[in-house]
């Protein structure tokens, strides 16, 4: 893997608030929307859904707003799995403006595996599990952001650790 994975996009006019900036509501409906289909590439998108009739589920979010991004400002949201276990992902996601490169927010994410037919959690068959553990070691050969601090653990009760 040369990159992680990727995709462009420009600030909608419509996601402007009252400030005349991106509005938060609509940073986690881009985390939400793009960073899902970003997993495709790592074997966990709609065509594993549909395949599988499994998901992931969204356990908890976090987001941090760095600095602000405009009307028309170009974009590239990125996704990295950070860490993975028999039944869970935590991904953090970066959305760079491209224009002056910096980072505008970030967003960690932790999601469980669920069996759609059930809606309960079920673990990843071991075939998805091992590669979703070779994609966070491929992943973790990349240098986290400048002063990015990990909130969320894969399980409750460890810690959280500074990049």
């Amino acid at each position: 893997m040369t990159s992680l994975p990727s995709t462009p996009l420009q600030v909608d006019p419509n996601w402007i608030d009252e400030y005349g900036h991106m509005n938060a509501a609509q940073y986690v409906g881009v985390f939400d929307k793009v960073g899902f289909e970003l997993l495709r590439q790592v074997g966990l998108g709609l065509d594993y859904t549909q395949a599988t009739n499994c998901g992931i589920y969204t356990m908890n979010i976090h987001v941090a707003y760095l600095r602000e991004v405009l009307a028309g400002d170009p974009l590239r949201l990125q996704i990295r799995l950070l860490e993975a276990d028999n039944k869970r992902v935590l991904t953090l996601m970066e959305l760079w403006q491209t224009r002056e490169n910096y980072l505008a927010a970030t967003m960690e994410q932790l999601s469980l595996h669920v069996d759609l037919s059930i809606r309960r959690s079920r673990p990843f068959d071991p075939g998805l599990e091992k590669r979703l553990a070779a994609v966070v070691t491929e992943h973790a050969a990349f240098p986290l952001p400048a002063g990015y601090t990990r909130v969320l653990p894969l399980r409750r009760g460890l810690q959280q650790t500074k990049a």
